[in-house]
């Protein structure tokens, strides 16, 4: 692939198209960097900065428009301009210049081409049907893909007559998502993230292999949660339910593990199930099938250390988000009306197990919630400690009824 003089052609071609255009040659960083204004073109002035990343002709902008101009207005002007530079381009020294609009981090690419095709193929794989961006402290990044069931970073570039998959080796933090791969905060890669090559190498216009590779990867992370979150639920059924942040309870016990799968160097990967905080490793191994006969070894070996927590207990400490097996710091006294506290305890136990949904009723943040949950009605304070009140559902909607009657 040609690189030579690549940048001082795209310049010509902006000067071409009419750009005012002030120039800065950056020789240790091998880049070219143009501030640029056009009054037909743009309503506001941008930064261009020309650069070359794994393998990519990078064309990253930059817009400078004032507070008064919408986002998405800027960046569809700046995807317009992309669009008509490209078509304007010369189009054998098009195909592998990609463009980056640094303030939202969105790719831009000439659509015809076969790093348009590249995209799109990744956009409707593993961004579902979205515009692909990026969330990172790089500045000028290549390629980089962060899918939202990944537990690392991909980047994509072109060798020779093949697309290069790689990944980043800093991983994901596991505080970003929760046990079942739900995502809680979108990952940002971090600046100088170091990537190695993997064993998925496809010819550059087979876009139907790279799909079914993406595809593989998606299924193969997805199916390892699956199966991990199955494996220890057979053991509690009430496992990892309703938490708000990555926590949750095993057999009552406060717990925050962990599941990923990871490319290591040489293309080796890495199937693991961990316990945050104390780094605990509960099965790890080359395939998810061993990993997953390790795990169910390791949580069918008996309960976890600690003092287990009451059903109440673990129902309100999730929503409070106070994970703690001393539950009379936070619950100062339950209060069952018209039913026994085993009752409410076999209620909340099996509601958990199945998963349902909390009905809310009420939410003040100066005074009590209210919800429905298991047949019961729980009204508590919004934030602990408290006392917790407790009654049968049928009666409480009942006196509701009667109440809202006009």
């Amino acid at each position: 692939m040609e690189f030579t003089h690549w940048k001082r052609r795209m310049q010509d071609h902006f000067e071409r198209m009419g750009f005012d255009l002030r120039i800065e040659r950056l020789a240790m960083q091998d880049m070219l960097k143009l501030e640029a204004t056009h009054g037909a073109f743009l309503f506001f002035p941008i930064t261009i900065t020309l650069y070359e990343r794994m393998g990519w002709q990078m064309v990253a902008i930059e817009s400078h428009h004032p507070e008064e101009v919408d986002d998405v207005f800027a960046e569809a002007q700046v995807q317009s301009l992309f669009q008509m530079t490209m078509m304007t381009f010369e189009e054998e020294e098009r195909e592998f210049i990609l463009g980056f609009y640094s303030n939202t981090g969105r790719y831009l690419t000439d659509q015809v081409s076969s790093t348009g095709q590249l995209i799109r193929v990744i956009e409707e794989e593993w961004n579902d049907g979205e515009v692909l961006r990026i969330s990172t402290f790089e500045s000028f990044p290549g390629l980089f893909v962060a899918p939202a069931f990944a537990h690392q970073t991909y980047a994509f570039a072109p060798d020779g007559d093949d697309w290069q998959v790689l990944v980043g080796r800093t991983g994901r933090p596991a505080s970003d998502y929760r046990f079942d791969g739900h995502v809680l905060s979108a990952h940002r890669v971090p600046e100088g993230e170091l990537f190695t090559p993997v064993p998925i190498r496809v010819p550059i216009h087979q876009f139907e292999n790279v799909r079914q590779q993406l595809q593989n990867e998606q299924v193969e992370i997805e199916t390892f949660l699956q199966q991990a979150m199955e494996t220890i639920r057979q053991y509690d059924p009430s496992f990892g339910f309703a938490w708000r942040a990555t926590v949750t309870f095993f057999h009552g016990i406060p717990v925050n593990p962990f599941a990923q799968r990871l490319w290591l160097e040489e293309g080796q990967k890495r199937f693991r199930v961990m316990q945050q905080g104390s780094r605990r490793i509960l099965a790890i191994g080359a395939t998810s099938g061993e990993t997953i006969q390790l795990l169910d070894q390791a949580v069918g070996a008996g309960e976890p250390d600690g003092t287990p927590v009451s059903a109440v207990g673990q129902l309100l400490l999730g929503i409070w988000q106070q994970f703690e097996s001393d539950e009379a710091t936070y619950l100062t006294a339950v209060d069952c009306e018209g039913i026994s506290r085993q009752q409410v305890e076999n209620r909340i136990r099996h509601s958990l197990a199945r998963r349902e949904p909390i009905e809310w009723i009420d939410r003040a943040q100066n005074g009590n919630d209210s919800c429905r949950f298991g047949g019961l009605t729980l009204t508590f304070p919004h934030r602990p400690p408290g006392v917790v009140q407790i009654r049968r559902t049928d009666e409480s909607a009942a006196g509701a009824e009667q109440t809202d009657t006009p």
